[in-house]
């Protein structure tokens, strides 16, 4: 009677480890790069008594705590995920669904919530997420990358009532030329949850006798925030000398506040007229046939309002190039501006920028910015046919594959030989 040779039970055991095996050669698992780090502030966001129809903003601030510059997207999910948007801080009209940010870096971004006006009365939940979005980099072999998300509970409390509400921070004025507006600043919080627009009352008297009487009441403040309203009363034609502004601030029915402010309408040209060219600086990336922004920091530290203009010379490797002209544009006593200027680079090399900022007859000192422009990258043509030769990291995962596939052949081999005998 013959024996039947009995299998090693290691072989099936053996075939599997060596196929994982192969798997993990070929297919590399994902890793997350020490570069990268994100955070997200607050972590919670509540809207409490808002009006269907309304509109309320939050900000948000968004870290990255790589060593890295990186690109992180900003979504929304959930029931209220539709209501909701993203603006960067400093443009909060055009509306993003990422930002860049530098390594150990941050960044302020409104959130807005669009609440519809045909819901029912309920609390609403959503969750907004900054996530990381991995730069494509070309490597050896085929490499995955971790995603890091990181989330922000939203609750909105919808109710049918509407509160207008709110408080008067301050009123001003300061003296003016004549020819120039008077200015009448009113700094109103609203603190209630549909958009206010206070109604600004202004009598103006002169010694005692009634001069002009205005109304403004076109400002809306949104729920939740701070704004200051300037209300402007024209001095053309008017005579110089001491007035007496009376100013009263009312929301709805009721009387928020009342202020007497004192003011001169002076000669014109007897106010200092200021200015400080604070920097000259390049956005957008130097490259050939891309326009670049110039952005001409100019402060006001003057005494009254101005126009302001920048005039710049280009240079490219130390020769007159162009001439760069901007809008004019207004900047207030004490206020920042940006006149800027545009150029589409034709050639590369070294560019420099020489300019100054023109206001009221006068010119700022001379800021300057360089900048490099690298040659062209030379685009070579692909045949379809080489595709694959051509992939990154083609060649060593098919060499990988193959001798995976050999050995497993050869392993199976030694098997079916050892039965045999």
């Amino acid at each position: 009677m013959s024996m039947k040779k009995i299998k090693p039970k290691t072989t099936r055991t053996s075939l599997i480890v060596a196929l994982i095996a192969g798997f993990l050669i070929v297919f590399p698992i994902p890793f997350a790069s020490a570069s990268i780090g994100l955070g997200i502030s607050p972590a919670n966001i509540t809207i409490s008594d808002a009006f269907k129809g309304g509109t309320y903003e939050r900000t948000i601030t968004v870290f990255n705590t790589g060593d890295e510059t990186g690109s992180f997207g900003l979504t929304a999910e959930g029931e209220c995920a539709d209501w909701i948007s993203f603006y960067e801080e400093a443009n909060p009209d055009i509306a993003i669904t990422s930002v860049t940010i530098q390594g150990k870096d941050k960044a302020r971004i409104i959130v807005k919530f669009d609440i519809p006006p045909d819901i029912a009365n309920a609390d609403y939940t959503s969750t907004i997420y900054a996530q990381s979005i991995p730069e494509e980099k070309e490597a050896e072999g085929a490499v995955a990358h971790a995603v890091i998300r990181i989330p922000s509970e939203v609750l909105i409390q919808v109710t049918g009532t509407q509160i207008l509400e709110g408080t008067v921070k301050s009123i001003t004025t300061a003296d003016t030329e004549i020819d120039y507006p008077l200015k009448i600043k009113v700094e109103f919080q609203n603190e209630g949850n549909v958009i206010a627009k206070p109604r600004i009352a202004v009598s103006i008297t002169k010694n005692g006798e009634p001069v002009d009487s205005f109304m403004h009441d076109e400002t809306g403040v949104k729920p939740g925030k701070k704004d200051t309203i300037t209300v402007l009363w024209n001095t053309t034609g008017r005579e110089t000398g001491d007035y007496v502004a009376n100013v009263a601030v009312s929301l709805g029915e009721e009387l928020l506040a009342t202020k007497e402010l004192l003011f001169n309408v002076l000669p014109f040209g007897t106010l200092t007229r200021r200015g400080v060219l604070q920097s000259l600086t390049i956005e957008g990336e130097p490259f050939v046939n891309r326009f670049i922004k110039v952005h001409a920091n100019f402060e006001n530290t003057g005494e009254i309002d101005t126009m302001a203009k920048f005039k710049g010379e280009l240079y490219r490797e130390g020769d007159l190039l162009d001439v760069l002209e901007s809008d004019e544009m207004f900047v207030e006593v004490g206020e920042t501006g940006e006149p800027m200027a545009y150029y589409k680079i034709l050639e590369p090399g070294s560019y420099t920028l020489k300019g100054r900022v023109f206001y009221a007859g006068k010119e700022t000192e001379e800021k300057e910015a360089s900048f490099d422009v690298p040659e062209p990258e030379v685009e070579t043509e692909t045949n379809p046919t080489d595709a694959g030769s051509k992939t990154p990291g083609f060649e060593s995962v098919s060499a990988l594959i193959a001798i995976a596939l050999v050995s497993l052949f050869l392993f199976c081999h030694k098997i079916r030989r050892r039965r045999v005998s």
